[in-house]
């Protein structure tokens, strides 16, 4: 056996690699726009400075708006803690103005969206149920109050029950009369005969 032939094996096909993030070039080719394919070297130092120089002007600008946001431009600069505080009020101020044009926007609401989240406070408040439950817990609620009512027998069901059970012991009683009628007279039959057979 040769020495490490072991050690490599033959791969075919290669790994998988997918064009995702590509862009058109001023010359019209395709140039990937994902960092991880993008060409090394002096194009991949241009670019970093390119953004850090975006960055500094972006600081700039929004130092320059501070002042004039503040009031006039006669006044002092700014000290650091108000300035971020500044920042804030003007990030939130973006944010809220985003939400209201995304609110307005029907396609980009989610109706699966939870709203507002529950607290442990919240927990022991009645929640709202959902319709199947209703309905569930209405069936429910129904089949008791029936159940009552028949049991006080005033529904037509035990209303028809209760006569005939009425019925049936009528019955039973008039048999168990007749039963004991003919009991008493056969019993009498048989006395009848003892004392003829005795005399």
């Amino acid at each position: 056996m040769v020495r490490g032939s072991g050690k490599f094996k033959q791969k075919r096909g290669g790994g998988r690699n997918f064009s995702k993030n590509l862009v058109l070039d001023e010359n019209g080719t395709a140039v990937s726009t994902d960092k991880r394919w993008a060409p090394r070297g002096k194009d991949d130092e241009d670019d970093s400075d390119e953004e850090e120089e975006e960055e500094e002007e972006s600081e700039e600008e929004s130092e320059e708006e501070a002042p004039a946001a503040g009031g006039s431009a006669d006044q002092p600069e700014l000290s650091r803690t108000e300035r971020k505080e500044l920042k804030k009020k003007q990030a939130a101020a973006k944010q809220k103005a985003a939400q209201g044009s995304d609110d307005e926007d029907e396609d980009l609401i989610n109706p699966n969206h939870v709203g507002k989240k529950m607290n442990i406070s919240d927990l022991g408040a009645p929640k709202e149920l959902s319709r199947r439950e209703r309905e569930q817990k209405e069936k429910q609620d129904a089949k008791d109050r029936y159940w009552k009512l028949h049991v006080a027998g005033k529904t037509d069901q035990a209303k028809a029950d209760l006569g005939r059970l009425a019925k049936i012991r009528a019955d039973r009683e008039a048999a168990q009369a007749k039963r004991k009628a003919e009991a008493e007279a056969k019993a009498a039959e048989i006395e009848a005969k003892t004392a003829s057979a005795r005399r």
